[in-house]
């Protein structure tokens, strides 16, 4: 099913059932489907053909997700631009995808004169304010209003978006990701976390990072998804408490901040049932103190742009199991294997691989990079992890964060759960530096606790009990 296919089936089942909330606004699924359609026309008939790039430099708003569609049902392949990147990395991934249409918001009309270099100033579409000059104005695309299905045909196997990522360059990679792609990776979801089509969602990722995260459950289940453009604790927990939201995804670092609200603070979490938490390593002790302070468990999760999202989660009914990231979700396949590229038994650490018709099928334009992370159907992913034997993974390290000590494999992430462990430890950083002896050695950054002291040699000993 494509996403093209989610969008017009609900626009029929339930046309007045509220697609999108963004502050004060409220679209429902036929104006979500109506605005779509529309665009798509519009799109068409400034020369967009199926497999054109549209780059879309927009906030966390109606508009977003609206093009995101728009461009899909019109066969067009959406890439996001991280505003907040470099002129030079801009300037590297408007080259890669070599734009047809690009749809700005007015806030960022000073990178236009760099967008106009690869894309004619009358194929930029800004949305708000716009300056003088040829663009074109979003209310233009919707003056006339067309539901007339565009003649082009969509199929699962289509690319939709290009998700750009950090390559080994140093430059971004843009994961092909196709209709079908999104589909299994919110099939596998939907099951694994429990889903339906009443629930309330927010992301808390960026438009950029995984624009389709923001969306595509509520799309293909008939819910709704809460937009909100900042992370701090008191605006996600008001947007919570306010929309009654049962589903968030979130880094850790966030529930942590949540979690620090003080008691007396006015917000209403109960209806919270869903709390993903990717992107980093969750904690145990923050699982506790999540828990203990809201009344529901946080989910680990373990995803990324090249699987198009969550392929490991938690046991939503019990069974978790604290420090680990989950078990494989459904339609996924994951192993860990070793230096030699063979599979390697339960409790040793390795190199995590992952397969399955949610992976993507490589980097757009840079065969390269393909080459190097993609090998007979499987994601290299570069994650260090090991594996139980009831088939829970745990991460260990990136493979570029992992140090050799004397020959020794050692990974920070161990030395870290050791130290906040010790009851007058807050916060704990390790990382490698180099050393003539031993090669790479880690080295250890701590935060004690307020009010507390303790000294360098009563740490050193506390990890030697322990390791």
């Amino acid at each position: 099913m494509t996403i093209v296919e989610m969008l017009e089936r609900n626009a029929g089942i339930f046309p007045e059932k509220t697609a999108i909330i963004c502050g004060n606004s409220r679209i429902s699924y036929w104006e979500f489907h109506e605005r779509s359609k529309t665009l798509a026309n519009f799109l068409i008939s400034m020369g967009l053909r199926k497999g054109d790039r549209v780059g879309l430099v927009l906030q966390k708003t109606p508009e977003v997700l609206i093009s995101f569609l728009g461009v899909a049902c019109a066969g067009g392949i959406v890439f996001p631009v991280d505003y907040n990147q470099t002129h030079e990395n801009i300037e590297y991934l408007l080259k890669q995808t070599n734009p047809t249409v690009m749809i700005v918001d007015g806030q960022f009309q000073n990178l236009i004169s760099q967008l106009e270099e690869h894309c004619s100033e009358e194929k930029i579409i800004v949305v708000g304010q716009k300056e003088t000059g040829r663009h074109l104005y979003w209310d233009d695309a919707f003056a006339r209003p067309s539901l007339d299905p565009p003649d082009v045909q969509i199929r699962d196997e289509d690319i939709v978006y290009l998700n750009f990522t950090s390559g080994t360059t140093g430059f971004p990679k843009g994961a092909v990701t196709t209709h079908a792609n999104i589909y299994w990776n919110t099939l596998s979801a939907t099951e694994s976390l429990g889903l339906t089509g009443e629930d309330m969602h927010v992301c808390m990722f960026p438009v950029f990072s995984h624009p389709h995260e923001l969306f595509a459950r509520s799309l293909y289940l008939g819910g709704t998804a809460v937009l909100i453009e900042g992370i701090y604790p008191k605006t996600v927990a008001a947007a919570i408490s306010e929309h009654r939201v049962t589903c968030m995804m979130a880094v850790a670092s966030i529930y942590d901040t949540l979690a620090r609200l003080p008691l007396s603070a006015p917000f209403d979490l109960s209806s919270l049932r869903i709390p993903e938490s990717g992107g980093m390593y969750t904690h145990p002790t923050l699982e506790e103190k999540f828990k203990e302070r809201f009344g529901v468990s946080m989910i680990p999760v373990w995803g990324s742009t090249e699987t198009s999202g969550i392929a490991l989660v938690a046991p939503v009914s019990g069974g978790h199991r604290p420090g680990s990231m989950g078990r494989p979700s459904p339609y996924y396949e994951v192993k860990v294997v070793g230096d030699d590229g063979e599979e390697l038994p339960p409790d040793e650490v390795g190199e995590m691989l992952i397969k399955g018709p949610g992976v993507c099928g490589g980097y757009y334009n840079q065969p390269e990079e393909t080459g190097m992370y993609m090998k007979d159907g499987w994601y290299c992913t570069g994650d260090m992890v090991k594996r139980d034997r009831d088939d829970y993974y745990y991460f260990a390290s990136r493979k570029t964060g992992m140090m050799k000590v004397a020959g020794v494999k050692v990974f920070p992430l161990e030395i870290e759960g050791v130290l906040l462990s010790h009851p007058l430890i807050e916060e704990a950083a390790v990382i490698k530096i180099q050393d003539r002896l031993r090669g790479e050695v880690p080295k250890a950054i701590i935060v004690i606790k307020d009010g507390f002291e303790i000294s360098k040699e009563e740490i050193q000993k506390y990890c030697e009990e322990k390791m």
